[in-house]
């Protein structure tokens, strides 16, 4: 499919994506229309409860992020330009987050204080906490099956507002630069409001010159909010 084959015009006049992905939403009434109209295939979303691109992206389930806009191709999926996946930590994966983790350049992007050295135990003990809170959803960003990464999700984090939850991200220093954190947390926010209809608004912090961090927020629909604390800024999305 050429990049015009991929944009419809509609009657009027709103353009319809045929590369949408499945987080995108469902299709509006006029959509429909034309896509039974032109003999394009569209399917029954359960989880969104309407009807959506048969052939679209499916970045919800199983947790994929696909960004087909992105200039390196990846050695499994050379038909696309970037392929990640989302699922909880392992236990098999202690080694490989204390690799990423043990770098004091990676956290100082972070919040929380470098624990030098970043050791194995501390890895086993971040994970068995990943995956055993109820208060919030963790997901290592893989990439070629290996983790690279981490978005999550802490809901009601002042524990006074249940529609309230804070993103954070990090991608390891080593795969900084290839537009993984943006396409990463622009799938697990859109995903995170389609399956949380109580969740209202997402709250990020970004140390303040930390630009990148800043653009991967706005381009997740992100907007500026004031300021989290000496040298941090908030961003704030709404529903």
């Amino acid at each position: 499919m050429s990049p015009t084959d991929k944009v419809r015009t509609l009657p009027s006049g709103r353009l319809l994506r045929l590369d949408r992905l499945r987080s995108d939403g469902i299709l509006t009434p006029e959509e429909l229309a034309y896509c039974k109209s032109e003999a394009i295939p569209v399917a029954f979303d359960p989880l969104q409860s309407g009807w959506i691109l048969a052939d679209g992206i499916d970045d919800l389930n199983p947790k994929e992020v696909i960004d087909p806009r992105h200039p390196r191709s990846s050695r499994d999926h050379p038909d696309i330009a970037l392929h990640l996946h989302l699922r909880p930590w392992e236990a098999s994966d202690a080694q490989r987050l204390t690799d990423l983790l043990d770098d004091a350049v990676l956290w100082d992007t972070l919040p929380e204080p470098y624990p030098d050295p970043f050791t194995v135990d501390l890895a086993e003990t971040l994970i068995e906490i990943a995956n055993d809170g109820p208060h919030h959803e963790v997901y290592a960003v893989l990439h070629d099956d290996l983790p690279v990464g981490q978005v999550r999700l802490h809901r009601d984090p002042g524990g006074t507002d249940s529609g309230l939850s804070e993103l954070s991200y990090w991608i390891g220093r080593a795969y900084w630069g290839q537009g993984m954190a943006g396409a990463a947390v622009v799938a697990f926010v859109n995903q995170s409001f389609v399956e949380d209809p109580s969740l209202s608004t997402l709250i990020a912090r970004v140390k303040d010159g930390n630009m990148a961090s800043r653009r991967v927020l706005e381009k997740a629909g992100f907007k500026s909010d004031g300021v989290a604390g000496p040298g941090w800024s908030v961003f704030r999305r709404s529903r």
